[in-house]
Formats: C-alpha cells, sequence, structure tokens
C-alpha cells in the first residue's frame, strides 16, 4: 500500500501557512529527553530542512532548544521555512502570562533565533488560572494580538493538554492553530473531541508529541525518562503492549505510531521531536515503512486494549459509565473512517 507523502502541503488551518504533513519539534534539541550537544542539534534541524521539511517549532522552555535552532538557521532564506515559539514559559519568567513578559519573551525569541519575525506564537502550558491572565486584562493574549497587527508575529495559538482551556482560547475569536500535546497516539486519542471545533471555527491542529512523549519510539519504553521526567507507570505498561504487538508482526513501533498521526486527516502537521541527524532520518525511514493494509485492519482492537485516558489504566479497561462506553465507541468509529 502506499504510505502518507510526509511532505505534502496541509494548509495550517486558516493561517498563510502551508506546512509539511512532518515537521520539527524542538523539545528533543533541548534536552528533554537526555543531553544534546550543539553539533547533534544543528545536524538535526538542517538534515529536517535537507529533506524538504518546512516548519520548525520551539520554545525558552525547551532548554537552549531556541539557540541551537538559531545556529543552524544562519543563513537559510527566511521565506525557506515556517518557525514558531512560545510564552508563559520562560525559564527567566515561569508562569507569568502578562502581556509585558509576553512581549519581553517575542523578543528575546527573535533574538536567540536570529530572524525578524515569527510565523506562529502559542501560549504556553497555561494552567485554568495562569490562562485566566493571559486571556484577561493585561494579558499575553493582548500582546500577542498587537503582534500579530504590527507583523511581529503572523499567527497566534495554545500549546496544552486540557481542552477545556482550549476552548476557553477558542472562545476569544483570536485563536488560530491548537497544538495538541500526547492526545492522539496509539494509546490515546482523546483528542478527536476537538475535530468538530477546529472544522467549525476553521483553526489549524498540530500533533504534537505523536510518540507519547518517546514511549512508542522504538526505545524499550522502560528506558525512557530522565532524572527530571518520568512518564506514569500505567504509560510504559500501555506501551510494552503496543512494543509487543507490533514485534509479533515484525513492525517497527516507531513506523506505526507516526504513519497513524499522519493517517489522521484532521491534523494539519505531525510533530516529530528528534534530537539528532539519524533521529530525524530514522523517523524519515519509518514514515516510509510498508504497513500492510491488514495492520490497519486490526489495529482499532489493539487501541481498545492499550487506551489510556485521564483515569488510570486499570479504569480504562471497561467503561466507568453509558457515557464513556459512547465516546468509546465514537473514537473507534472515527478511527476505523480514517484507517
Amino acid at each position: 500500500m502506499s504510505t502518507i507523502n510526509p511532505l505534502e502541503r496541509r494548509r495550517l488551518g486558516g493561517t498563510d501557512m502551508e506546512v509539511t504533513a512532518v515537521s520539527l519539534g524542538g523539545a528533543g534539541l533541548g534536552g528533554i529527553f537526555g543531553p544534546v550537544g550543539d553539533a547533534d542539534g544543528v545536524a538535526a534541524v538542517e538534515t529536517a530542512l535537507e529533506l524538504g521539511i518546512n516548519y520548525l517549532d520551539t520554545s525558552p522552555k525547551y532548554g537552549d532548544a531556541e539557540r541551537k535552532m538559531g545556529l543552524a538557521l544562519r543563513g537559510v532564506p527566511r521565506d525557506s521555512f515556517y518557525l514558531s515559539s512560545k510564552v508563559g514559559t520562560h525559564p527567566d519568567k515561569p508562569g507569568d502570562y502578562s502581556a509585558e513578559t509576553a512581549a519581553w519573551t517575542v523578543e528575546r525569541s527573535l533574538e536567540v533565533l536570529g530572524v525578524d519575525f515569527l510565523d506562529l506564537c502559542h501560549i504556553h502550558e497555561p494552567e485554568p488560572h495562569q490562562l485566566a491572565q493571559a486571556l484577561g486584562p493585561g494579558g499575553a493574549m493582548e500582546t500577542l494580538v498587537k503582534l500579530k497587527d504590527d507583523g511581529v508575529i503572523r499567527s497566534i495559538g495554545i500549546g496544552v493538554r486540557d481542552h477545556t482551556l482550549h476552548r476557553q482560547a477558542v472562545a476569544t475569536g483570536h485563536l488560530d492553530v491548537c497544538m495538541m500535546v500526547n492526545d492522539y497516539t496509539l494509546m490515546r486519542q482523546e483528542v478527536i473531541d476537538m475535530f468538530a471545533l477546529a472544522d467549525e471555527k476553521g483553526l489549524g491542529l498540530v500533533n504534537g508529541a505523536a510518540l507519547a512523549m518517546g514511549l512508542l519510539s522504538g526505545r524499550d519504553p522502560r528506558t525512557i525518562g530522565t532524572p527530571n521526567w518520568t512518564p506514569a507507570a500505567e504509560e510504559v505498561r500501555s506501551a510494552e503492549r503496543v512494543h509487543e504487538w507490533c514485534a509479533e508482526r515484525e513492525l517497527p513501533v516507531l513506523a506505526l505510531a507516526l504513519q497513524f498521526s499522519l493517517r489522521q486527516s484532521h491534523f494539519d502537521c505531525t510533530l516529530i521531536g528528534a534530537s539528532t541527524a539519524a533521529e530525524v532520518s530514522g523517523c524519515w525511514e519509518a514514515i516510509q515503512f510498508d504497513i500492510p493494509e491488514s495492520t490497519w485492519v486490526e489495529l482499532p482492537t489493539l487501541l481498545e486494549q492499550v487506551r489510556l485516558n485521564s483515569a488510570p489504566i486499570a479504569a480504562a479497561q471497561e467503561p466507568r459509565s453509558s457515557g464513556d462506553a459512547v465516546h468509546r465507541k465514537s473514537i473507534e468509529d472515527e478511527v476505523r473512517q480514517e484507517q
């Protein structure tokens, strides 16, 4: 069967951005999965661009990812790529979603990245009370709207796990893009409840953490984590079952995880969090891997077995209520339609 073209250009919602279906996220460059030297980080970005990837996402929160990305972009024509960063999580002013700090953060991101404008700027990982600050008088959204009017940023987004917060940001009428986080993987498909809203409002949807924060990268799930972050035990167990299922079929987990995201037409873009040239190339090869059609027919059964919701995995083995059962059926129907 034919695979999805990773260089297919997809319009990012109502923005002017036509991004490649597969694009590069910057969290890995900043060392979230382990130390990354400058040479490796720069080579990862350069390899992505050489392959034809045209959209790069980063954040001040991702360690020195912005600096590495900026080094790689020196001398690269600005009109050959799209670039996004974020406000609200700068390590020097964490949790500050004020208009003043948002302006300060964007200014520093532009300087570190070595560019004059951002194609997209997200409000990053707010808690409910922080989003209230960001959307209220004197909040970050005021700055982002002004910067958009001035051409310093071209579009506005939000990147956060909580769908309620996405909906609150959408209700302002200023949002162009929603970046979903670890919500559409082989282990979770909770993002499906956002698809109708995105269609209604013409929002761009980006799938971040399609590899479940590295658990579906192909590495042993039990080895994933750093001194600063360790995946929950139920997530590791779920990922182990996915690995077993793929091993029984001689199928690379990485290939199934990435192609699962790419086959979901509601997403304009899937981000890969590669931190080295080898990892970028490995993702590229996985996307090209020929997965038999029979695998996609069998896949919904696996998804039901390993699915994680917001509740612990033990509670996910059978519906907690008739409403949960209906929600699960809608997920299975959506997945089958896409497959």
